[in-house]
């Protein structure tokens, strides 16, 4: 099968703006969902069970930490160390 951009560089650019596009819906979504839970704290006929739930879901979709060692070894840091 032919390579879908039969220049290198056009691959690599194609890629990138795949990659960015991805990353500016992410980081909207992201900015929509913590937008919706500051004013939901604001509210005051919210029910306290929705704070709680929605507090529980940021804090662990947005707020979780990963240890460094954990991505270096996902990014084969450490099976090429001449190449880093």
């Amino acid at each position: 099968m032919p390579p879908l951009y039969p220049n290198k560089l056009k691959a690599i650019v194609g890629e990138f703006y795949l990659m960015e596009s991805r990353t500016n819906n992410r980081s909207k979504k992201a900015h929509k969902k913590i937008q919706s839970w500051k004013a939901s704290h604001q509210a005051v006929d919210a029910d306290e069970n929705y704070h709680e739930q929605f507090e529980n879901l940021v804090k662990f979709s947005f707020f979780n930490m990963v240890s460094n060692a954990y991505v270096l070894v996902h990014e084969d840091y450490f099976e090429r160390p001449l190449k880093n």
